[in-house]
C-alpha cells in the first residue's frame, strides 16, 4: 500500500494511482491492512467514470417507464435487482476485483467484475424494453 501525494489516498498499487493518475512508483511504502479513501474531486471522477453506464441504464429505464405508463408489478423487481447490482459492482469494482484474486489473476478478475457490471445493466434494460 501506498498513499498517494496528490489526493492522499491509500492505495494497493506500484506505480500510479488509479484515481488522480499520479505517479507513486518512489511513494514510501505504508503498514495499511485496506485502501483508505478521501472524499475529494478525484474520487468523485473516478466514480463517475465508474458508474456512467449504470447511471444511463436507470436514466434509460426510469424514462421508459414514465413514458409507457406502465404498472409496477413484481416482475419489475427483476429490474431493480438488476440495477443494483450493476450498480454494486461499479461502486466497489475495485474491492470485488481484490476479494476475487483469490481465484483469478488480476487482469480476469477486472474483467469479470467490468463485465458483471456491463450485462447486469444491459439485462435490466431488456427487460424493461420487452416488459413494457
Amino acid at each position: 500500500m501506498k498513499v498517494c501525494p496528490k489526493c492522499k489516498m491509500t492505495v494497493d498499487e506500484k506505480s500510479e494511482c488509479p484515481f488522480c493518475y499520479t505517479t507513486i512508483t518512489y511513494e514510501p511504502i505504508c503498514n495499511s491492512e485496506k485502501e483508505k479513501y478521501v472524499f475529494n474531486k478525484y474520487f468523485v471522477l473516478y466514480l463517475l467514470k465508474q458508474c456512467w453506464f449504470t447511471v444511463l441504464c436507470w436514466v434509460f429505464i426510469i424514462l421508459r417507464l414514465l413514458l409507457t405508463k406502465t404498472e409496477l408489478n413484481y416482475a419489475h423487481l427483476s429490474l431493480l435487482l438488476y440495477l443494483l447490482v450493476s450498480l454494486l459492482f461499479a461502486i466497489f469494482e475495485r474491492q470485488i476485483t481484490k476479494y476475487i484474486q483469490w481465484k483469478y489473476s488480476k487482469d480476469y478478475a477486472a474483467f469479470k467484475t467490468q463485465g458483471v457490471k456491463i450485462i447486469s445493466g444491459l439485462l435490466a434494460v431488456l427487460f424493461a424494453i420487452i416488459m413494457s
